[in-house]
């Protein structure tokens, strides 16, 4: 098939997942499923290798965060009920006061995300921004945004995250110049997402369905101290940082037994489970008389119909990704710029059409990275601050476009209760926004360094 033929069929295939959830309101699983389906069928693959492929999607991304997204939903629901949400809150209200409440959170998503996925921490942090939500009369829209893009650009630009540790070693990038300048870039990335989701969270005001009630004030009652209430969301990001720190190239802990234990402490699931154990045990400190908390009817068995659902969302959003990866996008890519010349334009462009095609930023900048290698010398790159410019623009194309088919999308939108219609009109304009503000900074250290 010709590559024109390829980019039409993928374009139809997007426009179908779109339609579907926005004008029908079909259930996202299903409009992914037929999405995927009709992409395959106009590639002129069999019904049956469609499915093949489907079913592996579907499985490969369950298996990678199911128990993340089943773990930290109950730990969630756990933190709500104990009110330990609300300490959080008021906490961190006290600090940024009301009035800037979802900058605090924004930049709570900056820091967390350097060490932890952005899946795992918007799960674990959706109690605390619809808290937020409902104590500040603001926009769950300005809040998912400003958590789910404060997240977002340090995963994009900061190692130890995969996409970034991954170009920076293609490219033979300095490590501690890529975090440095990584951070750097990432303020104003944030500082956008956050403006634009303010004026965004005005047009599409809403308030998570379980908070749209006030909360009948109860007499003396008791609520988790600060510690308490942050301790099984700082711990699991402690512990997932230390095994970063203990896998590094210079094993600062050796690699005996305390590498062991921290290499094992920080896995993101067993991590997670220490973080909802302590949440347990704070919750039954609040909630002595709840046996029932751990059952089938319980707090426990609530929570995981709700995972089960998201979980079914994101597998599916893996799944169509992984459909549109039987094509030769790859191929039509490096065909097309395999001759171009024009600077830090061309790992971005790369990045950001596999980013939109494919729904995997971390695939984008890595295929832009592999693309970009050989060119690095034509392109002028070919200095220590030249590769970290060039890493930079790979991660600053993976930016965009931020939708449907990207299983991180649909966590942002299940947990934090957003109809998808609404979703797409918001992450994909703040993440093209995103791009533009990082590209641009880049840009600037491209005119200071070379």
């Amino acid at each position: 098939m010709s590559p024109a033929l390829v980019i039409i069929c993928i374009i139809i295939a997007i426009a179908i997942l779109v339609f579907l959830t926005v004008k029908v309101k079909l259930h996202p699983f299903f409009a992914l499923t037929a999405a995927a389906i009709a992409f395959g069928l106009m590639m002129g693959h069999d019904i049956n290798d469609i499915m093949t492929s489907y079913a592996d999607g579907l499985g490969g991304t369950i298996s990678g965060i199911g128990i993340v997204i089943a773990i930290g939903t109950v730990m969630g629901a756990l933190l709500e009920k104990s009110g330990a949400a609300e300490t959080m809150a008021k906490t961190i209200l006290k600090i940024t006061g009301k009035k800037h409440a979802a900058l605090g959170l924004a930049f709570t998503g900056y820091f967390v995300s350097i060490p932890v996925f952005c899946d795992s921490a918007f799960v674990l942090l959706s109690p605390l921004a619809k808290r937020m939500a409902r104590d500040t009369k603001v926009s769950m829209t300005t809040m998912a945004v400003a958590l789910a893009m404060g997240l977002h650009a340090t995963h994009m630009l900061v190692p130890p995250t995969p996409g970034p540790l991954s170009v920076a070693g293609i490219l033979n990038a300095d490590l501690g110049l890529v975090i440095l300048l990584g951070m750097l870039v990432s303020i104003p990335v944030v500082l956008v997402a956050l403006l634009a989701g303010k004026i965004l969270g005005k047009k599409y005001y809403y308030m998570p369905e379980e908070l749209t009630v006030e909360a009948t004030p109860e007499e003396n009652r008791k609520y988790p101290s600060p510690l308490a209430a942050f301790l099984p969301i700082l711990l699991p990001i402690v512990l997932m940082l230390l095994r970063t720190v203990a896998s590094l190239e210079s094993a600062p802990f050796g690699d005996g037994t305390l590498y062991n234990i921290l290499y094992s402490l920080g896995n993101t699931s067993v991590a997670l489970l220490i973080g909802l154990i302590i949440a347990f045990i704070s919750y039954m400190r609040i909630c002595p008389h709840d046996k029932n908390v751990w059952t089938f009817d319980g707090e426990f068995g609530e929570a995981l119909k709700t995972a089960g659902q998201i979980v079914l969302i994101v597998g599916a959003g893996g799944a169509f990704a992984t459909v549109l990866k039987m094509s030769d996008l790859e191929t039509i890519v490096h065909n097309a710029f395999s001759g171009a010349s024009v600077g830090i334009l061309v790992p971005f462009i790369i990045g950001a059409i596999f980013r939109t095609a494919i729904g995997s930023g971390t695939v984008g900048m890595i295929t832009a990275a592999s693309m970009l290698l050989p060119l690095v010398d034509v392109l002028g790159f070919n200095s220590p601050i030249g590769l970290v410019i060039a890493m930079l623009a790979c991660a600053s194309g993976g930016f965009m476009v931020f939708h449907g088919n990207d299983d991180f999308f649909w966590v942002v939108t299940s947990t934090s209760n957003m109809k998808p219609e609404v979703a797409y009109r918001v992450f994909p304009l703040i993440s093209i926004l995103q791009a533009v503000t990082s590209l641009a900074c880049v840009f600037v250290l491209y005119l200071i360094f070379l």
